[in-house]
């Protein structure tokens, strides 16, 4: 069903609609299901089948009734309209790239080879320009064999045999530049703690890539080839550098003969995170501009970006925004095909809210009543890194049995967070964080009472401020409100002597 839905989704987004013939038709099953889908009444095979079959479950006539929707579907997705004004000029070439390759093979095939050649020389100018190496590498091919199997032409089968080795060349360094950079990713994306080893990893992939950048200026190389220069300095948090880095990229990529959307978007994006970690927000506010500039909505990016910048407006008190930004993320059509550690960063954010919400720094009631006990058990990733973001979720489960006074449930919390700070709070990388929980620690110490638990955290709050944020060796999602301004909260809570 997951994958019906989206193509829906997507046709409807495009004004596509595939079985607008069927409308005059009530009896139509096949009308009838994709209704039943596009306007959300069917969340699941089991309800369709029992609505549209009247109780005989996911029998084989829905299996072949659902075969048949799809099929109808992709046969339109060649319908949607990629040269509207939200596409870039990149975009535009992209998709109108392809179809003209499909088209000279499929010419190819019925011997009509003479507009076929025609037709590759041409598409083969327009493919280098806009740096799609592979499909060039496929047309040199093409070209090759033309030149020197049919029409027996050296020159052109010698210009079209460099073509395709210089192509070949770029290809090759374009695909190691990816492996190597998804390598890096694949140990980073369900961790946010700091990996030691990933510096060396991502020092040495990015010395060997950069040896083919300075050959090549093609846009796949460079995007991963900064990325992986990027990650040697975000590793180490070394904010500044990755700064000046991201500056670089974008540099190169707004050079380029079109407008290189993603790559820009990226970059931004980086340049948003750096500048949080830095406090320069009035900097990280005009990167978000460019951002909002680039992005299409309801793609990976955009919901990237705008967990980003939740982030920053959470750190710069603007909580109101925050809160609708978040509601608004949460309620797109699209955000229940985000891959599952993306949805369950934004399900944390939604917590923050709801704690600041009953804290009365946010006006905005959120539509469902947040269930903490729903809250805690639906993590299958994160709370499996102890040392990152699950910091972010024992923080707030922590507020949220304070606020509604459950007392022997914190106590009850005492000894597994003082052997989870013992355990996974002790590097240099999680000291804030350690600092903060120490002090969550001494409020049933304090018998929950604002003066005494005051006092007592006094010196913790000291060694917080020491270590100040944008020098922190953390990565942003752990600390998603400053623990300075969650602890004022806290104490507000307590109830005085």
């Amino acid at each position: 069903m997951q994958d019906l839905r989206e193509l829906v989704l997507l046709l409807s987004q495009h004004g596509v609609h595939p079985l607008k013939k069927l409308e005059g038709f009530k009896d139509s099953k096949l009308l009838a299901l994709y209704e039943g889908i596009a306007k959300g009444r069917y969340q699941s095979d089991e309800e369709a089948a029992a609505d549209l079959y009247k109780g005989q479950g996911a029998s084989s006539s829905y299996r072949k009734l659902k075969s048949t929707l799809r099929d109808r579907l992709l046969e339109y997705v060649f319908e949607i309209n990629t040269q509207q004004d939200g596409y870039s000029d990149y975009q535009k070439a992209y998709y109108e790239c392809h179809k003209q390759w499909v088209i000279v093979r499929f010419l190819t095939g019925q011997n009509a080879n003479t507009v076929a050649l025609t037709l590759a020389n041409r598409l083969l100018r327009t493919a280098e320009r806009f740096d799609f190496t592979l499909l060039c590498m496929d047309i040199a091919s093409y070209l090759r064999i033309q030149y020197g199997l049919r029409e027996s032409n050296p020159r052109k089968f010698e210009e079209a045999s460099q073509q395709f080795e210089h192509f070949r060349k770029v290809y090759d360094a374009e695909a190691l530049a990816e492996e190597l950079y998804t390598l890096l990713v694949v140990r980073m994306v369900n961790s946010r703690s700091a990996q030691p080893e990933l510096i060396e990893l991502a020092k040495e992939y990015g010395e060997r890539i950069r040896l083919y950048m300075a050959q090549y200026a093609t846009y796949k190389l460079h995007m991963y080839g900064y990325l992986i220069g990027l990650t040697y300095y975000t590793t180490q948090n070394q904010y500044q550098e990755a700064l000046h880095y991201c500056n670089e990229a974008i540099a190169f990529f707004q050079d380029r003969p079109y407008e290189a959307r993603v790559p820009l978007q990226i970059f931004y994006y980086q340049k948003l995170i750096c500048n949080i970690h830095l406090r320069q927000f009035e900097a990280g506010k005009e990167a978000a501009q460019h951002c909002i500039r680039l992005m299409q909505e309801g793609t990976f990016n955009w919901f990237k970006y705008r967990e980003l910048y939740l982030h920053l407006l959470l750190h710069t008190r603007h909580y109101e925004e925050a809160a609708k930004l978040l509601f608004t993320t949460i309620e797109h059509p699209r955000f229940e095909f985000l891959p599952e550690n993306v949805v369950e960063i934004w399900r944390i954010y939604e917590a923050y809210i709801y704690f600041l919400h009953r804290a009365g720094k946010v006006e905005r009631t959120p539509k469902a009543k947040f269930k903490l006990a729903k809250f805690i058990n639906e993590f299958s990733i994160f709370n499996k890194d102890r040392s990152g973001v699950n910091i972010a979720i024992i923080i707030v489960k922590w507020l949220m049995l304070l606020q509604d006074k459950q007392y022997g449930k914190l106590l009850d919390e005492v000894e597994s967070t003082e052997q989870y700070c013992y355990r996974h709070l002790r590097g240099e990388n999680t000291k804030r964080s350690y600092y903060f929980i120490k002090m969550l620690l001494q409020v049933p110490l304090g018998q929950f009472e604002r003066a005494s638990v005051s006092k007592r955290s006094a010196r913790l709050l000291e060694g917080l401020r020491s270590v100040p944020l944008q020098l922190a060796n953390q990565t942003h999602e752990i600390e998603i409100v400053p623990y300075e301004d969650l602890w004022e909260m806290a104490l507000e809570i307590m109830e005085p002597k």
